[in-house]
C-alpha cells in the first residue's frame, strides 16, 4: 500500500460524494497493520484502480479473490463460501427457490455486520494485561525466524480462539438493524432483539463490558458452525428451535446441568402490555411494591435526620 498511501496518509483527506455525504479517504497505518487485513494489498479490494490518480472507487466486493493465497489449498483466497453459507440462512437475499425476497434490501451485506477487526490475542497467556505474549512468541522463534511471519500467525491463531468482539459490540451490530422499529415491523418481528437483550441479566452484565456474558451468537448459532449459518426460528437446524432451545443454556460454557425448561423462558421479552401481558403487570406490580416501600421508609429516615439536626425546631410555635 506504499504508493496509496502517498496521498491517503493525510488525516484530512476527504470529499463530499454526490449524494452529499463526507467521506473520509485517510488511512491510518499503524492500525491497519494491526488489522486482519494488514497482509491485503489496496489494489486486492479495490481492483478497479487501476492508475494514479484515480477516478472514484467502486464499493468493494467482499467475494473478490485477493492476492494471498490460501495455504491448505494453494488457491488465491476469497469470501465467497461465506456467500453460500449465507444464502443458506435467515439472512439470505434470495428464498428457496432462488428468487429474491421481499425487502431484500435489508438482509445484512458483509460491511453491515464487519469493520476490518484489529487483532485480539488471548489474554490468559499473559496474566498481567492483555496482548502479546513474549513467551510464547519466544516458543516461535525457536524454529521460525521471520519476525512479521511469527507476529502476524501469533496474532492470527490466538484471535481466532476467543471472541473477535465483546458482546457488547455484538449487540450494539446486531441493534443496527433489529433495532429499527420500521425494520422489525415490515418483517414482522416479534421484538427489538438488541432493546430487549439490554433488559435481560446478561444484556446489563455486557453493558458494563463484562465480556463472559453470552450475546446474540452463543445463543443464535449452532455450537461450532459458522456464524453465517444462522437460522430462523422455525428452522429444525437453529439452536432456537424449540426442540434445540434447552441445549443452548445447559451447555459446558454456561448452566451445565439446567433443564430443557430453563431455556423456555421468553428471553426477549419486553416492557410491553401488548406484547409481553404476563412480564409486564409483574413487572409493573414489582416496581410499585419497591417504590411503596422503599419511598416511605426514606421519608421517615428524612424526618428523623431532621430531629436529630435541629431537636427543638417546631413547626408551630408552642403556647406558653
Amino acid at each position: 500500500m506504499g504508493n496509496c498511501l502517498l496521498c491517503h496518509k493525510y488525516p484530512g483527506l476527504s470529499r463530499v460524494d454526490e449524494a452529499g455525504r463526507m467521506k473520509l479517504m485517510f488511512v491510518n497505518e499503524d492500525i491497519f497493520n494491526k488489522s486482519v487485513h494488514s497482509k491485503v494489498k489496496c489494489e486486492g479490494c479495490h481492483t478497479d484502480i487501476t492508475k494514479i490518480p484515480h477516478d472514484p472507487a467502486k464499493p468493494v466486493d467482499c467475494l473478490t479473490e485477493c492476492h494471498i493465497v490460501e495455504p491448505t489449498s494453494e488457491q488465491k483466497f476469497s469470501h465467497k463460501e461465506v456467500e453460500k453459507f449465507l444464502n443458506n440462512s435467515v439472512h439470505s437475499k434470495i428464498d428457496e427457490k432462488g428468487r429474491p425476497k421481499q425487502f431484500s434490501e435489508d438482509m445484512p451485506s458483509c460491511k453491515d455486520c464487519h469493520d476490518n477487526p484489529l487483532f485480539r490475542p488471548l489474554a490468559f497467556v499473559k496474566k498481567v494485561r492483555p496482548g502479546i505474549a513474549e513467551d510464547a512468541m519466544g516458543r516461535c522463534r525457536v524454529c521460525h525466524k521471520k519476525e512479521d511471519f511469527i507476529f502476524r500467525f501469533y496474532n492470527h491463531i490466538t484471535t481466532r480462539m476467543h471472541k473477535s468482539r465483546s458482546p457488547l459490540n455484538i449487540a450494539q451490530a446486531c441493534g443496527k438493524c433489529h433495532d429499527d422499529p420500521e425494520l422489525v415491523a415490515r418483517h414482522n418481528l416479534k421484538t427489538k432483539a438488541g432493546y430487549s437483550y439490554s433488559e435481560t441479566f446478561h444484556g446489563k452484565a455486557a453493558n458494563l463490558l463484562d465480556e463472559s456474558v453470552p450475546d446474540c451468537l452463543d445463543c443464535h448459532v449452532v455450537k461450532g458452525k459458522s456464524v453465517h449459518q444462522m437460522y430462523g426460528n422455525d428452522d429444525p437446524r437453529s439452536s432456537t428451535y424449540p426442540a434445540n432451545r434447552g441445549n443452548i443454556c445447559n451447555s459446558v460454557d454456561c448452566h451445565p446441568g439446567a433443564s430443557v425448561k430453563f431455556a423456555n423462558y421468553k428471553v426477549h421479552a419486553e416492557y410491553s402490555k401488548e406484547q409481553s401481558p404476563v412480564i409486564y403487570w409483574f413487572t409493573t406490580f414489582f416496581i410499585i411494591l419497591t417504590g411503596g416501600t422503599l419511598l416511605p421508609l426514606m421519608g421517615i429516615m428524612f424526618l428523623d435526620l431532621l430531629r436529630r439536626l435541629f431537636p427543638n425546631a417546631t413547626i408551630m410555635r408552642r403556647r406558653k
